[in-house]
């Protein structure tokens, strides 16, 4: 990987530091009161170049109990951790909590560097370096290189350096093709240039003039310019520690917690659904409504537990959480964080995020156990039918389920379709629904169909427009869903009217006698039909079954006319015959063509319009393309 991010950790005094500054010539204690103290309170910054010509940036995090907040923001992005331990002291307090919270954090990299061997003799350091092997015994970092140096002389510097360059060849390279995240850690002002911020590019790339997003109160800005290792450049990359300089953005919306993104690609939330891990040495349970301090990327916010399927989680424990947060925050699903007690502040365990948006649910129902559960340990296939089950959405498409799941729309399609084999998920106009939703929304659709049958016997559907109102459905995707039920042979559509598929109307033999006389009128008086008045005798059976014709074989043009089917068709007939020579139709026209009157054409040529056939301009009608 060309772009690799070296974190430092240990105790205070440790000696973090002055290794950086023998590895890289830079100091990163670069404030006054930093310098005075002698310790580290901000993240310091620095880079070299290893061997093999790949450069590192390097994040100096302190080691001070106090300043334990500012490590956790360091180690966000981090692909190899050097974890110092100075000769002198061995494993110390804070050196066990930098090693629970990396462990926690997922970091799998690690280069245990000893400091100071030139203040002891060699006996004393090998005991040292054996405590520290047996110390690490069952850690995360059991097998990782110890390295023994001494950064005043640079005695071990050079092998430290070769370790680094072999332990970054199997570092995994980061995706550039996802949206740009960068967890903000330091935010200042630069006369002249405005508002810089600084972080480490998990995602994506940034470059100069994009459009990007200031989580959580999503506002807008744009990048001026970009530094990457102290120089200007065009483009940042995912790995890469940077520096932005944006525009149109106040100084005080920025600050260290808040994350610069691709807009619309974090979910602003106040509560997650989580899986939480305590720590085996842990004095602390995590107990219903407990207030702990959560730790993501550069954020920290208080939040309340709510264990999940569980009264308590102990010691060595991993269980189902939901946290209910005192803050919004910004995030994506599969993010990690860590958990400290709220008083004193002792960390206790880490998670990671299983669903961004959740409701508040009870905290023993099993299916939500069941999708929390897919969620954590699920491969993508099972992810995908978990996420189109529980969105809030009926339908899909590959774009959202590939964004929300952080796979690549190769891998989703591939699934999607043993998925799609298997009946497990419907597919119509490149939307997906999942089998259990799609049975949910046709038994509720099919009810109302049903019942519109019972009500009204002699009609051939509920109209179209009337179905769509009855759900709290965008009208695209409810019109998709109706659509794959008649795929499916559940529904049918005649002339905008629905209807189960099986449905048809039964006349009696009086029914069947008005329904041929109606017809046959209709057709004898062309395009001057009689009003409903006129052939229903105002006699409330013979007006049912002159609506049950409505959509079938006649039209209903207004509230007092209607038009045989046959005879309407011969008039739309004649209209796209006329625009074939002609670009306008007038009134006059249409009634010369059909022989009617001015009432029955402007009715005519009204519900043409509505049906989208033709458009009115002014005082003539136009073919509607």
């Amino acid at each position: 990987m060309n772009n690799v991010i070296i974190g430092t950790a240990g105790h205070i005094d440790h000696g973090k530091t002055t290794l950086i500054k023998a590895l890289s010539g830079i100091e990163t204690d670069t404030t006054l009161e930093e310098k005075e103290r002698g310790m580290s309170i901000n993240l310091g910054f620095a880079y070299f170049d290893l061997p093999s010509g790949k450069r590192c940036g390097v994040v100096d995090v302190p080691g001070h109990e106090k300043f334990i907040k500012n490590m956790l923001a360091g180690v966000s992005g981090i692909n190899l951790v050097l974890l110092l331990v100075d000769v002198r002291e061995g494993i110390m307090p804070q050196t066990r909590e930098h090693i629970d919270i990396l462990s926690l954090l997922g970091i799998e990299n690690y280069i245990v560097v000893v400091t100071k061997i030139d203040l002891v003799d060699d006996e004393y350091r090998e005991l040292v370096v054996e405590d520290i092997k047996e110390f690490i015994k069952g850690t995360s970092l059991e097998n990782s290189p110890i390295i023994e140096v001494d950064s005043i002389s640079k005695k071990g510097i050079p092998k430290l350096l070769e370790t680094i360059d072999t332990k970054t060849e199997d570092i995994a390279k980061i995706k550039e093709s996802k949206n740009a995240r960068l967890n903000i850690d330091r935010s200042f002002q630069v006369r002249g240039f405005g508002t810089v911020v600084t972080g480490t590019l998990l995602e994506g790339t940034i470059s100069v003039g994009d459009e990007l997003a200031i989580y959580p109160h999503n506002k807008r800005t744009k990048v001026r310019s970009i530094q990457v290792h102290s120089e200007d450049v065009q483009t940042a990359f995912a790995g890469q520690r940077t520096a932005i300089n944006l525009s149109n953005i106040k100084f005080e919306d920025t600050r260290r917690g808040y994350t610069l993104a691709t807009p619309d690609t974090l979910t602003k939330t106040y509560m997650v659904d989580t899986e939480i891990s305590i720590i085996n040495n842990s004095e602390y349970n995590l107990e219903l409504w407990d207030r702990v301090r959560v730790y993501i990327g550069t954020t920290e916010v208080m939040a309340r537990v709510v264990p999940l399927g569980i009264d308590t989680l102990e010691a060595g424990d991993k269980g189902f959480v939901q946290l209910r947060l005192e803050e919004e925050i910004a995030v994506k699903n599969y993010d990690k964080f860590i958990i400290r007690t709220y008083s004193p502040m002792i960390t206790i365990g880490g998670g990671v995020i299983l669903d961004v948006n959740p409701n508040k649910h009870s905290r023993f129902n099993e299916e939500v156990l069941s999708k929390l559960k897919i969620q954590s340990e699920g491969n993508i296939q099972d992810l995908i039918a978990n996420y189109l089950l529980s969105s809030h959405s009926y339908l899909a498409d590959m774009e959202d389920i590939s964004k929300n799941l952080e796979q690549s729309e190769e891998a989703v399609a591939k699934e999607l379709s043993n998925l799609l084999s298997a009946g497990s998920v419907y597919k119509i106009d490149n939307q997906y629904i999942h089998s259990k939703k799609y049975d949910d929304i046709k038994e509720k659709m099919l009810n109302v169909v049903e019942d519109y049958h019972k009500k009204f016997k002699l009609k051939i559907g509920i109209p179209k427009v009337e179905l769509l109102s009855k759900f709290k459905i965008n009208s695209k995707d409810i019109a998709l869903l109706i659509e794959l039920l008649i795929i499916n042979k559940e529904l049918k559509i005649t002339n905008n009217f629905v209807s189960l598929w099986n449905f048809e109307v039964k006349y009696d033999s009086k029914q069947l006698m008005e329904k041929n006389r109606i017809e046959k009128q209709l057709l004898s008086a062309k395009f001057t039909p009689p009003s409903i008045k006129d052939l229903t005798k105002g006699v409330r059976a013979i007006n049912e079954v002159l609506d049950s014709l409505i959509g079938n074989s006649i039209v209903k043009l207004d509230e007092d006319l209607v038009l045989h089917m046959d005879i309407y068709n011969d008039a739309v007939t004649k209209v796209t015959n006329h625009f074939e020579k002609e670009e306008q139709m007038t009134l006059a026209e249409f009634r010369d063509m059909t022989g009617s009157s001015r009432r029955y054409s402007m009715a005519i040529l009204e519900y043409m319009d509505k049906q989208g056939i033709t458009r009115r301009v002014e005082n003539y009608r136009v073919l509607n393309k």
